[in-house]
């Protein structure tokens, strides 16, 4: 368990604190809604239902994450964000498509919908018209993902974050200041077993120590990739879950875990998590926890 040298960025943005010294705030957790073929609204409207239930025993803050793969599917999509989610919720958008991205963006605005978006997310591979598109179509909150193609250990996702890699003119961080973003979160990569998949979580106490910047991943991605694991159905997913325990034990401060129906497991798991790396790090570097900390909701 970690306390760090360098001052820790805290952001507060509408409902959702998430930054700082470890054991002081909760960990954010991101659930996904991944659609396959038509969005099944019914069913997303009790999984987001459920999770927010969980985000409110817990302690824990929770954003959806909502995956966006047909621009058809744009409209739909955020109109039942504005119908379920509270008006003063965040949520996220997670696209690969760069063309996606920007008719996102743009009706984003048009529903005056960007001061709750978080952007999943900026790479190496963004391009000058989403640049552009993010100038004009600012969200409250981007995701960096350190990837670097070149260079796979914590060394090559700082230097993603630097000078992106000769892959781009400048760094990620570089990149969104002059875009406009003012709130980032760093997302370290995970990558299939086998191809440093460790680093994404080697690289958490590395970077908060760097930069000072919320950092996480979706360590869930090295699991769903480990089809070892296909011969433990009965363990799969409750590996798939625990995997996130190390998030906030090695200093982390969000989890993008994957499918929301896991929340009935990630949540409790992490929250657990959270009560040990407080105490001890209450009792031996002195922070003290938020009064949002599921410490505060269980003891």
């Amino acid at each position: 368990m970690f306390s760090f040298t360098k001052k820790q960025q805290t952001y507060e943005i509408k409902n959702i604190k998430i930054g700082g010294q470890p054991g002081e705030n909760p960990t954010l957790l991101f659930g996904g809604f991944f659609f396959k073929g038509e969005p099944d609204f019914e069913k997303a409207e009790k999984d987001l239902e459920n999770m927010m239930y969980l985000s409110k025993k817990t302690g824990n803050p929770s954003i959806p994450d909502f995956f966006i793969k047909k621009k058809e599917f744009i409209e739909e999509i955020i109109f039942f964000i504005k119908k379920n989610l509270p008006s003063d919720h965040l949520f996220s958008v997670d696209i690969i498509e760069p063309e996606l991205k920007i008719k996102t963006l743009e009706f984003l605005k048009k529903e005056r919908l960007l001061d709750r978006t978080v952007f999943n997310s900026i790479h190496i591979g963004i391009t000058s018209e989403e640049k552009q598109c993010l100038k004009e179509n600012t969200p409250a909150m981007a995701i960096l993902v350190a990837f670097n193609p070149k260079d796979k250990s914590p060394d090559g996702k700082i230097e993603v974050l630097e000078n992106g890699a000769n892959l781009q003119q400048a760094g990620l961080i570089d990149i969104t200041k002059e875009i406009g973003i003012k709130n980032i979160i760093i997302d370290t990569a995970a990558m299939a077993p086998g191809d440093y998949s460790g680093a994404s979580i080697s690289a958490i106490p590395v970077i908060k120590e760097e930069y000072g910047l919320p950092t996480g991943c979706a360590i869930h991605n090295v699991v769903e990739k480990s089809k070892w694991l296909d011969d433990f159905k009965h363990a799969k997913k409750i590996v798939d879950a625990a995997s996130n325990i190390d998030i906030p034990l090695f200093g982390g401060d969000f989890a993008i875990f994957g499918p929301v129906q896991n929340a009935d497991f990630v949540f409790p798991l992490i929250a657990w998590q959270d009560i040990l790396v407080s105490e001890y790090t209450e009792n031996y570097f002195g922070t003290k926890p938020s009064k949002e900390h599921p410490r505060g909701k269980f003891f």
